[in-house]
């Protein structure tokens, strides 16, 4: 039976966190009912020096899963590109190993983009949307960087930050991120936009880790987005111009 959808998880450092993963995976594809056996889970092991791929191996038996690894770590970015090349689906679904965002939700997410999208991105920062137990300063600084993308972009969201999204395939891989790291979950966003891909961002609800650490290095991130930025900016007279918007936000009236 041909897979038509994969959830591709990237992983660094997160066995911790990996029996908790599982368990809500499994949770997700009891209730896909008969279209479980068309689902794959794709777990991207980043060159994790935890034992986090035999954790995988030890929890996700129920799974229909496969893991792919890379030898070293290369970054949040590198193992999103993994993912899309590696991945067998037409439906393509990034979420984070931590649970920040519900793994449950994907059901919505996938709804979303059969309805007639060819990106959905979950947006904590939207009007309905939520954030608990978050530091306050974590989401001054993503909202800041948010807000910059809005203002120089030619479609408006309130997110850019949130890897917890859905993807057709053949748009997917027609995007662009030339970061490996962080910053890559902006730059596909922005690929997107910049190809006239038609955007939902549906509201989701943001939540502090239970497992593990962040790998963030706030500094380095924040810097990434700003340089990127300056350079969009002075794209904005040139291609941004001429895209022809095709974003919808769930929820605005």
């Amino acid at each position: 039976m041909p897979i038509v959808t994969s959830l591709i998880i990237p992983c660094y450092d997160e066995a911790e966190g990996v029996p908790q993963l599982c368990q809500r995976l499994g949770n997700l594809i009891d209730r896909l009912g008969p279209e479980r056996d068309e689902v794959e889970v794709l777990f991207v092991d980043d060159g994790s020096g935890d034992g986090t791929a035999d954790v995988i191996r030890r929890e996700a038996g129920a799974l229909p899963y496969r893991i792919v690894t890379h030898p070293r770590n290369l970054g949040l970015g590198a193992a999103l590109k993994t993912g899309f090349r590696e991945s067998r689906g037409r439906e393509l679904v990034t979420l984070d190993s931590d649970c920040t965002y519900a793994p449950e939700r994907c059901l919505e997410l996938l709804a979303t983009l059969r309805a007639g999208a060819d990106v959905v991105t979950g947006s904590p920062y939207h009007p309905r949307g939520e954030v608990v137990g978050v530091p306050e300063w974590r989401l001054v600084l993503s909202k800041g960087l948010s807000r910059m993308y809005w203002m120089i972009l030619p479609v408006r969201l309130h997110t850019y930050t949130s890897c917890f999204r859905a993807y057709r395939r053949d748009v997917a891989l027609a995007l662009e991120a030339r970061d490996d790291g962080f910053l890559a979950v902006a730059q596909l966003l922005v690929s997107a936009i910049l190809i006239g891909a038609r955007i939902v961002e549906q509201p989701e609800r943001l939540s502090v880790r239970q497992f593990g650490r962040s790998k963030l290095k706030v500094i380095r991130v924040i810097l990434g987005h700003l340089r990127y930025i300056g350079r969009l900016v002075l794209l904005r007279a040139g291609s941004a111009r001429d895209v022809r918007p095709g974003t919808t936000v769930l929820g605005r009236s």
